[in-house]
């Protein structure tokens, strides 16, 4: 469209009820923006519906398994809780981790309380049996994978991580990233170990506690699950980044007379981490959170 001088030099003063310049085609293009306007808020294609919609199916109530004897289960529902950050794991369908085929990020945030569809994790075993038996506990040096409730996404998302490259990597630190992923491979498998390394160990086959800390070790590439405080700004306000990375001390401790004793091998980790690596499964209080979604 070219403008008029006297557009040029009156700028929105001249209108196109003043019929000077180039009014009909000022008038079509008025017309058109407000049909453009009314189509798209009609349909819910809005920037703010598109936010609305997106916040409302993030924040739907899901069910949040219970332990009554405090132990974790196979195919319980749970919350992730991160020491550094003090805040859960929550996902963020609004946003892709970069090439990467279908893969969704993963924040931890201070505000998101209560079992939400963002919020809901379930873990379960990759293998039904193995050395540590057929029960359905989860025990410490087990083969794992943590996955989306099935109300969050159509298809299944597992918590994974890929080796971080020139191209992969996380948003805010370029560490290595950690997101939803909609395949199934070797990269979202997952191993929990003790928190301490002086009984990382002796504690292989023992039942994972709810609430006690705990590192959840990447298969593939050894590193930990982490968060640290690395603000993201996004639809729901501030949030925290999620990687993998050994946020660990830069020395062993006693870890030659432990070797010597036969507590520990020289493949056992014996470095402590710091609060990044550090996360709780957390159950409801009460069966009463443990109900189908159409109840809550």
């Amino acid at each position: 469209m070219h403008y008029t001088v006297q557009q040029l030099q009156g700028g929105p003063a001249y209108h196109h009820k003043t019929r000077i310049g180039n009014w009909n085609e000022d008038m079509e293009i008025s017309e058109i923006k407000k049909n453009d306007y009314r189509d798209k808020s009609g349909s819910g294609q809005m920037s703010f519906n598109k936010t609305y919609s997106k916040v409302g199916h993030h924040y739907s109530v899901v069910p949040w398994s219970h332990s009554a004897d405090g132990l974790l289960r196979d195919g319980d529902s749970i919350m992730l809780r991160n020491k550094c950050v003090d805040g859960h794991l929550v996902a963020d369908l609004g946003v892709q981790q970069n090439n990467i085929d279908e893969s969704y990020r993963l924040n931890t945030s201070k505000v998101q309380k209560g079992p939400l569809s963002r919020n809901v994790y379930v873990v379960n075993r990759v293998e039904k049996a193995d050395i540590f038996g057929s029960d359905n506990i989860i025990r410490f040096g087990q083969k794992i994978k943590i996955t989306a409730n099935q109300w969050l996404h159509k298809k299944v998302l597992n918590l994974g991580s890929t080796p971080q490259s020139n191209v992969i990597f996380s948003a805010v630190s370029r560490l290595q990233e950690a997101s939803l992923h909609a395949c199934d491979s070797y990269n979202t498998q997952w191993i929990i170990d003790s928190y301490d390394p002086n009984e990382r160990f002796e504690r292989q086959g023992e039942p994972v506690k709810v609430g006690e800390p705990i590192l959840i070790r990447h298969i593939n590439t050894g590193h930990f699950l982490a968060s640290d405080m690395k603000v993201l700004k996004n639809d729901f306000h501030v949030e925290y980044e999620v990687m993998c990375h050994n946020f660990a001390t830069t020395y062993k401790t006693q870890n030659l007379e432990l070797e010597k004793k036969g507590n520990i091998t020289v493949d056992v980790p014996t470095k402590f981490h710091h609060d990044q690596n550090v996360w709780m499964f957390e159950t409801a209080p009460d069966a009463s959170f443990n109900r189908s979604v159409e109840e809550l």
